[in-house]
């Protein structure tokens, strides 16, 4: 399979619209909607998007490399949506199951965590890449996994376990609403802030 080369139409439109993707979600539906009803971009954050991407070649087009089961995209895609949303740059979902050749980019370049956000401008070239999670939170993700050292214990007993992968489940969940907890007090403000200043720098 050879690796995505730039994000021409056809291709964009391969991937989910965002809304769709909300109605139709699966994994965490209930948890991602009511992030999704909360989360708002702030004014400042929306400018400071539409400032940094003027010299890029208009119209750009965003999307989210993930899977349904990431936290990190759970807590991130309801004020991604609003980002995008309020400067007007659609956002598109994309799989891993479906999206190899998007996939294959990422790996070949030496990315393996997820949600991996990207904006495309006009002639399909990539002019910013955002990965997993704001750097600031990665402390009480670190400090909340100390605290509740079983869910790594599980996670490496799950696979085939299904007693530990129900236990496992139930403190993932619980992981989920801390984090999302974190992401409203300023967490997605430092997703924003991220965003934009990638989105500044050239590639």
């Amino acid at each position: 399979m050879e690796s995505l080369q730039n994000m021409n139409r056809t291709y964009y439109e391969s991937g989910t619209d965002v809304e769709d993707y909300l109605r139709d979600l699966r994994t965490y539906r209930s948890f991602v909607q009511k992030l999704a009803q909360e989360a708002t971009a702030t004014d400042e954050g929306v400018q400071a998007l539409v400032a940094a991407l003027k010299p890029r070649q208009t119209p750009v087009v965003a999307s989210i490399f993930t899977e349904p089961w990431c936290g990190d995209s759970a807590c991130n895609l309801p004020i991604l949506r609003s980002l995008f949303q309020q400067a007007a740059i659609p956002l598109r979902v994309f799989d891993r199951a479906r999206h190899g050749e998007l996939q294959k980019r990422y790996h070949d370049e030496g990315v393996d965590h997820i949600p991996v956000v990207s904006l495309w401008d006009a002639q399909g070239d990539e002019v910013a890449r955002w990965i997993e999670a704001p750097a600031a939170i990665a402390p009480l993700k670190d400090e909340w996994k100390q605290q509740h050292p079983r869910m790594m214990e599980l996670y490496a007993i799950k696979e085939g376990n299904r007693e530990a992968e129900n236990e496992f489940a139930r403190l993932y969940r619980s992981f989920m609403e801390d984090m999302a907890v974190w992401y409203r007090e300023g967490m997605w403000d430092e997703t924003i802030r991220e965003i934009v200043e990638l989105t500044g720098k050239p590639r």
